[in-house]
């Protein structure tokens, strides 16, 4: 069974000044499914969308269209997700904290935003701990921050089993692997990654 099913979701913000009528859509017909010990890489420029959608998976949005299933169910049970980001200006290895805390209590899926802002050492305790929530039959969809903005993440590379690309309010998958690795590294870095990897071959970080 899924332990989460987001079905063609859309969602838009209003744009403008107050009392502007035009609306901006983030997502059109957003779709995916997690299996349980998967660790899924959500991909996308700044402002795709990617952060909406984790709120609509972690109950904390509603969409205005559109299904979100935890575990098959339409309500969400309490330990079924947990949303997780770096909170600029807290305390180090709060985030890890908050990780720690969602694994104790359970939780099914873990939605984790901007790992790359944490510390290195923080970055690789995270991973850690969401490589043993795999290994219990728990997910985790983690977000990937731009290309051009992402620091070199090489040292504390994360082991995923697929990888999603978020466009124009919509899911499509990018690349699937029985042992990929994602980084978030620098333009260079990607090019050269992305040129020398191949289906069912791990994708390796720069060095």
């Amino acid at each position: 069974m899924t332990v989460l099913s987001l079905a063609l979701l859309t969602k838009s913000f209003r744009a403008g000044t107050l009392g502007c009528s035009a609306t901006v859509s983030v997502l059109r017909c957003a779709s995916l499914v997690l299996w349980p010990g998967e660790i899924v890489a959500l991909e996308g420029t700044r402002g795709c969308g990617k952060s909406t959608l984790l709120h609509c998976a972690a109950g904390l949005q509603r969409p205005e269209s559109g299904e979100v299933r935890w575990s098959g169910a339409r309500a969400r049970p309490c330990d079924a997700a947990a949303y997780l980001c770096y909170e600029p200006g807290a305390d180090r290895g709060a985030l890890y904290t908050r990780l720690e805390r969602a694994v104790a209590r359970r939780c099914r899926v873990l939605l984790v935003d901007d790992l790359a802002l944490a510390g290195t050492l923080e970055q690789r305790m995270a991973i850690w701990l969401l490589r043993r929530h795999a290994d219990s039959g728990g997910a985790t969809l983690i977000a990937s921050r731009d290309a051009e903005d992402a620091d070199d993440l090489s040292s504390s590379a994360l082991f995923i089993t697929r990888a999603v690309t978020l466009a124009h309010g919509a899911i499509t998958q990018r690349r699937k692997r029985s042992a990929a690795r994602i980084a978030a590294s620098s333009p260079a870095s990607r090019a050269r990654t992305s040129a020398r990897s191949t289906y069912g071959r791990s994708l390796r970080s720069p060095q």
